[in-house]
């Protein structure tokens, strides 16, 4: 007799309970040891360091309950155990990248130097124009004339969550496959790549951040809505295309997304095709996902020019940075590796 599919199912819901239960309990009863081993500067650096930077913002006028969001996952990481540290460690370089870009917003229009309408537009009109009735259009102007309800859906559903697919295709190489391991890679050569991500994640924004400073440009919708000429400095964030998408939904995550955008003339480089492009650098070193990260760079390219926030000029301005950070961070921790190898 055969045994009933739905009490194999629920066996196993409560084998799992009872191992996350047993995980809980280990965890409590070696806190305190775990605790005792910390130094001194391991216990009160992560509460200091929070309350600082909360002060520094309520004394700025800027302090939002997201800030105070931030400050509690680190918190909470840094003091819950071993495997909080673990977490923290790996997701630090992408909290910090939400704290330094959210500063911008107190310094920009201090360190910006002129701001480029004219220059990326007329590129992409010059080397990827499109011919029509009404003259030569961008890629931008041709897919604002030809947007479809499908399209709408995908590419806004993509721009949404671009910076998550990233961190979960990383914790999936870092937490997972460094546990298993791939036909291209060990389990210990994946948690040293994995190891490598955040930071090369972080290394690539501050490039890009730096870049919209020393070459300020202006985004496709601007000059839709604006023209060319003269940048108008007391423009708000636009959503552009991905208006398209909350109205569709009846929701408002862009608009409050752009709402609290720190930079409006930060258009190159695209850093939503960079991370892609990054994700496929680790995908072909650990073997896995490959296929997946390479739909996931097509699909932000077009979704980038189709919702009318970058130019291609800055999809490939973003595609070099990614490049640029992938051989450098490799370079390091391989030069790294080789040095503690000779010393030890």
């Amino acid at each position: 007799m055969s045994k009933d599919p739905s009490i194999s199912v629920l066996e196993n819901y409560q084998r799992q309970l009872f191992r996350a239960v047993e995980v809980a309990r280990e965890a409590i009863q070696t806190w305190p040891d775990w605790w005792r081993g910390l130094s001194y500067f391991q216990k009160v650096f992560p509460i200091f360091s929070i309350l600082v930077y909360w002060t520094v913002l309520y004394a700025l006028n800027g302090f939002r309950n997201d800030h105070f969001w931030i400050g509690a996952i680190i918190l909470t990481l840094s003091y819950i155990g071993p495997f909080g540290r673990t977490v923290l460690k790996f997701g630090l370089p992408f909290l910090l990248t939400v704290i330094i870009y959210d500063s911008m917003r107190y310094y920009a229009d201090l360190i910006r130097g002129p701001v480029h309408v004219n220059e990326p537009y007329l590129f992409d009109k010059r080397f990827f124009g499109i011919s029509t009735a009404a003259g030569i259009l961008t890629p931008n102007e041709w897919w604002q004339l030809h947007t479809n309800p499908v399209l709408d859906f995908i590419t806004g559903f993509a721009y949404l969550n671009f910076v998550s697919i990233f961190i979960l295709v990383a914790g999936y190489f870092y937490f997972y496959l460094g546990k298993t391991g791939t036909f291209r890679a060990t389990p210990e050569r994946i948690s040293e790549v994995g190891r490598r991500i955040p930071w090369a994640f972080f290394w690539l924004n501050m490039l890009g951040y730096s870049t919209y400073y020393w070459y300020a440009a202006a985004p496709p919708w601007y000059v839709a809505m604006y023209g060319l000429g003269p940048a108008k400095m007391d423009v708000a964030a636009n959503a552009a295309g991905c208006a398209r998408f909350d109205q569709m939904l009846g929701t408002h995550f862009f608009s409050g997304m752009y709402g609290r955008a720190a930079d409006v003339f930060g258009a190159i480089p695209s850093l939503h095709v960079a991370y892609p492009l990054l994700s496929i650098i680790f995908a072909f070193q650990v073997g896995a996902a490959r296929g997946f990260c390479i739909f996931f760079y097509i699909l932000m390219t077009f979704s980038a020019v189709y919702l009318n926030h970058h130019y291609l000029l800055d999809a490939l301005w973003g595609s070099a940075y990614a490049l640029m950070t992938g051989y450098f961070i490799n370079w390091y921790y391989d030069r790294r590796s080789h040095n503690e190898l000779k010393t030890g």
